[in-house]
């Protein structure tokens, strides 16, 4: 796994062709002063949007997250954070204004908990879903509701201390692979197969992911950060390189880039 840990040198990325960047977030490490800072850049509909959370909890996800949405694409596209407008795919899938993307940038994000994930990439469309593993005692039944046969098999060959983490391993790479697609849930769930595997801390697996109703290819990696979660993004080819990268939680560092980044 190539990962990337952020230090305090600046707040402009450059991402090449045919290069992933992953980031995973522990939102819990944004400072209050920083959620004022990041919900000022948001837009009146968005705030609006904050203010209908009931819970304190979502609300503040929601500035934080949309907040440094904004800020990583500034750091990209070099669209100030406060002027980036977003439009939606007939399926609602979010995405930079056409007119404002010169540099053909695409995202896609996940939450799970406290954590936010957002998956970069130039000229084409990516998909990312995260989940923090958490016990569900029914989760063979939800397998047999969403999972095709193929999937269900290579469930049924793990442990039973494994297969947790197997099942999250298979929603996951189902999850990103209709998000990639733009068309969520309306996309039926068992006419694509993944692959199945359990991954240690730090590393990745990349597998072709093949439709059973268009006999197309697609591109799928998973992928394990910590011991609480999974994840998976999906493209229609694979990437050169993928790059996970990471705020140190040391030194919390993301709070010194949402600082240096609102200043620009």
């Amino acid at each position: 796994m190539n990962k990337q840990i952020y230090y305090p040198l600046g707040s402009t990325f450059s991402l090449n062709e045919k290069v992933v960047h992953i980031w995973q977030i522990d939102m819990k490490l944004i400072s209050n002063d920083n959620q004022l800072l990041l919900s000022g850049l948001l837009s009146k509909d968005e705030m609006e949007r904050a203010s209908k959370f009931k819970f304190d909890s979502d609300r503040e996800f929601f500035i934080k997250g949309t907040g440094l949405l904004r800020l990583l694409i500034q750091s990209y596209a070099g669209i100030p954070a406060y002027d980036i407008s977003f439009s939606q795919n007939k399926y609602g899938k979010p995405e930079i204004l056409n007119g404002q993307n010169n540099t053909k940038l695409n995202f896609n994000l996940s939450n799970s908990q406290n954590w936010l994930c957002i998956g970069f990439i130039l000229n084409e469309s990516i998909g990312v879903d995260l989940e923090i593993i958490k016990p569900i005692n029914d989760f063979y039944d939800v397998a047999d509701k969403f999972f095709s046969d193929s999937e269900i098999k290579q469930l049924k060959t793990f442990s039973e201390k494994e297969s947790l983490q197997a099942f999250y391993a298979c929603w996951t790479g189902k999850e990103a692979f209709i998000k990639f697609s733009g068309e969520g849930l309306s996309y039926p769930l068992k006419q694509f197969e993944v692959k199945i595997k359990v991954l240690d801390i730090e590393k990745n697996f990349q597998y072709t992911l093949l439709t059973k109703n268009t006999k197309e290819k697609f591109f799928v990696e998973a992928f394990r950060l910590n011991e609480k979660s999974v994840g998976a993004f999906a493209l229609k080819e694979k990437p050169s390189e993928t790059i996970y990268q990471i705020f140190e939680q040391k030194d919390y560092s993301i709070n010194m880039f949402i600082e240096d980044a609102v200043k620009e």
